[in-house]
């Protein structure tokens, strides 16, 4: 099943900073109840967010984050029909923004869609399941563990076949877990395929033209480590006060999920702006290979991330939507993705030194935590569709729908039932 994951990035008008910012704070104080987006009307959404940033050199920003089911078509149509008077207003604070009126579908899209910006790498956590399918299989397993607490309580307690044949048995005769039986694929053979098919492509054709690109890349090696070792070194960061505004949207106590979205500085000069290309599209051709199986690079907590060079590249912006805490998150990054994470950010302003692109940088654990704090952007609004699930909880939920009718040995069937 196709999921997409875009921003739309507008300017906003100077004039009225203040006033869209105001309604972005009537929605965050209430974000499944504000007048103005009604986010739990929209079924195709997984995660949201709107994030309003004033920088001294490029003015004001609207980022509208979006990871929905589906095709834009649907979601922009499903979108319209639910939020377009909250739209017509947030988007009247913006510069050339072209609808007199929330009843003018057409302009009020095309300006959307004039606005969209697609990442240059991105990760989903649960790839396949969509929101609906992840709410429902939420309900499903909390279904399975009363019925079998009743089972315990009436001790008919057998052996873990015995229990998974009453599962089944209750499933086929409630009409209501009827849908439960009938599992669709996460991925079609196609949508499985082809970032394969990318993948060796891409080998073969670096293959076939090994006799320029070894060159190039002595080239570029040497040109990096010239730029490394020129670059002047990173400033001291001090991020108690920005952590303070930060902390307002972070590690709320009734969700187990967070909310993160920095903007960076690319470094000047075209050099950093291909490697920073050429970095994210290898991240983005991995994590839908190696990385399809719920982590990024070890860490599985992440349930949509993204980033996108903006600004004509002069800028780079990173989204993501994960599990637990802030500080465990970077902690996760930095033990079991420095390697990848300095590739990318040590091509933007203020990253710690780094070496030969992947070496030192984020394992400079005091200095890259300021850096991302420093980077972060507060967060005005921010919806999730399933608060209590983990990346993880959502694969559990999975498997134990997606096993619950396939022939299982004794083994299998006894870790089926582990997973309740």
């Amino acid at each position: 099943m196709k999921q997409t994951i875009l921003t739309f990035i507008t300017q906003v008008n100077p004039d009225r900073v203040s006033e869209l910012r105001t309604l972005l704070d009537v929605m965050g104080s209430n974000v499944e109840q504000n007048p103005y987006i009604p986010y739990l009307d929209l079924k195709l959404l997984h995660f949201s967010s709107l994030v309003l940033t004033d920088d001294d050199v490029y003015g004001a920003y609207l980022v509208f984050e979006n990871n929905f089911d589906g095709e834009l078509d649907q979601y922009l149509d499903d979108l319209y029909a639910h939020a377009a008077e909250g739209l017509h207003l947030i988007y009247s604070c913006c510069l050339d923004y072209p609808a007199g009126s929330a009843t003018e579908k057409t302009q009020l899209l095309s300006y959307l869609r004039a606005h969209i910006v697609h990442p240059n790498a991105y990760h989903i956590g649960n790839v396949g399941r969509s929101a609906v399918r992840t709410q429902q299989e939420d309900a499903l397993r909390d279904g399975f563990e009363d019925f079998l607490d009743e089972v315990v309580a009436q001790g008919d307690v057998g052996p873990a076949s015995s229990i998974r044949k009453k599962v089944q048995t209750l499933v086929r005769s409630q009409p209501a877990f009827a849908w439960a039986a009938n599992v669709e694929p996460r991925q079609t053979p196609l949508e499985y395929a082809v970032p394969r098919l990318k993948f060796a492509i891409a080998a073969v054709m670096a293959l076939l033209l090994s006799p320029i690109l070894i060159p190039l890349a002595i080239v570029w090696i040497v040109m990096l480590r010239w730029t490394e070792t020129h670059e002047p070194a990173p400033p001291e960061l001090d991020v108690k006060e920005h952590i303070k505004e930060l902390v307002k949207r972070e590690d709320r106590t009734h969700i187990v999920q967070n909310h993160m979205c920095s903007i960076t500085t690319v470094k000047p000069g075209l050099f950093r702006r291909a490697t920073l290309c050429g970095v994210l599209w290898l991240i983005n051709l991995l994590a839908r290979t190696f990385f399809d199986k719920g982590e990024l690079s070890g860490i599985p907590s992440i349930h949509f991330a993204h980033w996108s060079m903006i600004d004509n590249g002069r800028r780079l912006l990173f989204v993501s939507n994960f599990d637990g805490s802030w500080e465990n998150y970077l902690d996760d990054f930095i033990d079991k993705a420095a390697f990848g994470l300095t590739a990318v950010w040590t091509n933007t302003s203020g990253f710690p030194k780094t070496s030969w692109l992947v070496g030192e940088g984020a394992r400079d654990g005091s200095r890259f935590k300021a850096y991302a704090r420093a980077s972060m952007t507060y967060t005005n609004v921010w919806y999730s569709a399933y608060t209590q699930s983990t990346v993880q909880t959502i694969d559990n939920n999975s498997r134990i729908r997606e096993d619950l009718f396939r022939t299982l040995d004794v083994t299998a069937a006894r870790d089926w039932v582990r997973r309740f």
